[in-house]
């Protein structure tokens, strides 16, 4: 990433965009899986089916990826596609405003351009893992290495460690289920349960700083984020989604603070 308080600012801006183009994206998309068949029949006078599964993915996993901060450069540039489509196909001839204007998906539209420009946000998992998969072994690559040794690290697996303890309980315990926000169902209560034996081993063994823990725990973070962003903007939970993500952003900055050279 290029240097400068252009730059950086640039870099940063982008992590609002993630999550919120993220959020609304997801939110859009969710609903209609269970009704793919209807989408197809609306969806420009009617669209095959194959068509509907494609905008339903990219609106679901582009959304889902934005806010992990997961090949976002990829996403936002499918979110252009499916967009601009939206804008010159369906809602043109209604004009920017009023009943079926084009002005909210022009919104997303611009948000997808500019994360396609600006590339992954500092806390992404672009940024922190996936670049260094590109890295040969050399000086460069060991300056950008990770000291597990620093007092924020193991700040932020003990935080891991709180916060996979509190998910399991939630997924045990009705009230705490209630007041976390976790759907009700098995499948969310086992997704729960994996989330938290996931955040709980990755931060112990942050906190132990095992060579092999910063990526996951890393992960777990950014997946921490991600909901968070989702509860704090459901309305009902806003003030407990705040918290979260708070508490997400920390463990990540931490994280990220403790990379040589980042």
């Amino acid at each position: 990433m290029a240097s400068g308080p252009g730059s950086f600012m640039g870099a940063w801006a982008a992590l609002p965009l993630e999550l919120i183009a993220g959020t609304i994206l997801f939110a859009h998309g969710f609903p209609k899986i269970a009704h793919a068949g209807e989408f197809a029949e609306r969806a420009m006078g009617g669209i095959p089916l194959f068509l509907a599964y494609l905008v339903i993915a990219s609106e679901v996993g582009g959304g889902l990826l934005l806010l992990a901060g997961l090949l976002v450069r990829f996403s936002a540039f499918s979110h252009i596609l499916v967009m601009g489509t939206a804008v010159v196909g369906v809602h043109w001839a209604a004009g920017l405003m009023g009943q079926g204007g084009f002005e909210f998906p022009l919104v997303l539209l611009g948000m997808a351009l500019a994360l396609t420009l600006l590339g992954p946000d500092p806390l992404s998992v672009d940024e922190n893992l996936l670049g260094n998969l590109n890295r040969s072994r050399d000086t460069a690559f060991r300056r950008n290495g990770v000291d597990l040794r620093e007092p924020l690290v193991k700040s932020a697996g003990m935080l891991l460690v709180l916060a996979g303890l509190t998910l399991i309980a939630g997924a045990a315990l009705p009230p705490v289920r209630t007041y976390l926000g976790v759907p009700e169902g098995p499948a969310a209560l086992v997704i729960a349960v994996i989330a938290g034996v996931a955040s709980i081993v990755s931060g112990a063994a942050l906190f132990a700083a095992k060579s092999w823990a910063y990526a996951p725990a890393f992960v777990v973070a950014r997946l921490y984020l991600a909901a968070s962003t989702l509860l704090l903007l459901y309305v009902k939970f806003a003030l407990r989604g705040l918290v979260a993500l708070l508490v997400s952003l920390a463990i990540l900055a931490s994280l990220r603070r403790a990379r040589r050279g980042a």
